[in-house]
C-alpha cells in the first residue's frame, strides 16, 4: 500500500513538473531574445543619429533667418555689406 502511495505521489509531481516546464517554455517565448535587443539597440542609434543631423540644419538655417531678418531690419542688403568697406578699407 505503501509503494503504492509512493507512485501516486511521483506521479502527481512529475505532471506538475511538466505544467511547471509548459509554462517556462511558453514564457521563454515571450520574453526579448538578444537580437531583439540588439535590433532595438541599432534603430535607436540610427534615429539619434538623424536626429542631431537635423538639428545642426535647423540651426545653421536659424542663424541664417536671423542675420537676414537683421540686415532687414538695419536696412542694409548684401550688396552694401562688403569686406573692405567692414575691414576700414577704400
Amino acid at each position: 500500500m505503501e509503494l503504492e502511495q509512493r507512485v501516486t505521489r511521483l506521479e502527481e509531481r512529475q505532471v506538475a513538473v511538466e505544467r511547471d516546464i509548459k509554462e517556462i517554455k511558453s514564457q521563454l517565448n515571450e520574453t526579448a531574445k538578444k537580437s531583439d535587443v540588439e535590433r532595438l539597440e541599432r534603430t535607436l542609434n540610427e534615429r539619434d543619429a538623424n536626429y542631431t543631423r537635423h538639428l545642426w540644419k535647423l540651426i545653421f538655417i536659424l542663424i541664417a533667418v536671423f542675420t537676414a531678418i537683421t540686415l532687414a531690419a538695419v536696412g542694409l542688403s548684401v550688396t552694401d555689406v562688403s569686406l573692405p568697406n567692414i575691414l576700414g578699407g577704400s
